[in-house]
């Protein structure tokens, strides 16, 4: 780190809580003089923040729910808070597309973040404020080098924070036997209890892994290891009966069809 460095401020955007509490512990321990004043889990979130906020630095997750990270971007750049405001990409690509994003971008950080990387983007933030002509993003070019990059191997979701009464617990993907959707919330079931977590079907499927959970209602997801066999009705109703779960899965009959196949 520069001697003496200025006090700052941050603010952190990133759709996946515990890259957020990740990256916000780090910082905190490398960095005393840096003062995160906001986290934001969307994109949208993250613009209105920095509007308001207006912070030395904005550590962007470039895919995020609603506006991307190239997006909040280009319309900091174009609302002129990038002059202030040093802009640094969390991504999940490739070393080709990650040495393109340096070559432009004040910094990235390839998730999840490594402490050594992290020092080594302070230092460039904090040069940045000291001698501010560094070149503006080129936003167009990062578009095309993200089109262009081949990504990573996809990164499945391997755990999950739910609450239960007053606490929070992290729930081990692994452990969960079945999501049900129910009003505002999914339950999570584990063989040790239920939790409540507010994550759609539809974000958990994405996150998944597909050969470990399938959704087999348009409530339901269930872990396939936990499947201790199917039976059907004399209606052609198929039910799933897990291990650990008195309660049979109902099968809509969009999601059948796997288990006509088996």
């Amino acid at each position: 780190m520069v001697s003496n460095p200025l006090p700052m401020t941050a603010v952190i955007a990133d759709d996946e809580p515990i890259l957020r509490f990740h990256l916000n512990r780090l910082l905190g321990e490398l960095a005393p003089n840096l003062d995160i004043v906001a986290m934001a889990a969307d994109g949208d979130e993250a613009l209105a923040l920095v509007r308001t906020a207006k912070p030395d630095v904005v550590f962007l997750d470039i895919k995020m729910p609603g506006k991307s990270g190239l997006e909040v971007a280009a319309v900091l750049q174009k609302e002129g808070l990038t002059a202030q405001c040093a802009i640094v990409f969390l991504t999940a690509y490739d070393q080709y597309a990650v040495e393109a994003f340096e070559r432009e971008a004040v910094d990235y950080l390839l998730k999840p973040v490594d402490e050594k990387r992290l020092q080594q983007t302070l230092i460039r933030v904090e040069s940045r404020r000291l001698a501010p002509k560094a070149v503006d993003v080129d936003l167009l070019k990062l578009q095309q080098l993200l089109q262009a990059s081949t990504p990573m191997p996809v990164q499945h979701l391997q755990w999950i924070n739910a609450q239960r009464g007053d606490d929070i617990h992290v729930v081990a993907v692994e452990q969960v036997l079945q999501f049900k959707a129910e009003d505002k919330y999914t339950t999570v079931v584990t063989a040790q209890g239920e939790y409540l977590i507010r994550r759609s079907l539809k974000q958990l499927e994405e996150e998944l892994s597909p050969d470990q959970f399938w959704r087999v209602h348009r409530n339901t997801i269930v872990q396939v290891s936990a499947i201790e066999r199917v039976s059907r009705s004399l209606t052609g109703q198929y039910s799933a009966h897990l291990k650990q779960c008195a309660q049979p899965v109902a099968v809509s009959r969009r999601f059948a069809e796997r288990f006509k196949q088996m």
